[in-house]
């Protein structure tokens, strides 16, 4: 399940960053961290907490939601 979840986040970033026509950079301005670092998160070198997850979100102007029926689909796509 963790996997999933990782792509999954990555996937909402990159399409996100993509939408907003926002460079890995600006991410990071934003964010508050090195390039290198949104780089290692976005690639999977590096799997992210919740708390990234937020701050992620938080840069992008957008909502983290996670409900028991997103949780079940992730289970049960993982089954």
């Amino acid at each position: 399940m963790k996997v999933v979840l990782q792509e999954e986040f990555r996937r909402i970033v990159k399409d996100e960053l993509a939408r907003q026509g926002m460079s890995q950079r600006e991410l990071a301005r934003r964010m508050g961290v090195a390039n290198p670092m949104v780089n290692q998160y976005l690639t999977g070198k590096i799997c992210p907490g919740l708390d990234v997850v937020e701050k992620f979100f938080n840069a992008l102007h957008i909502s983290l939601q996670i409900g028991p029926q997103e949780v079940q689909q992730t289970v049960e796509s993982v089954k």
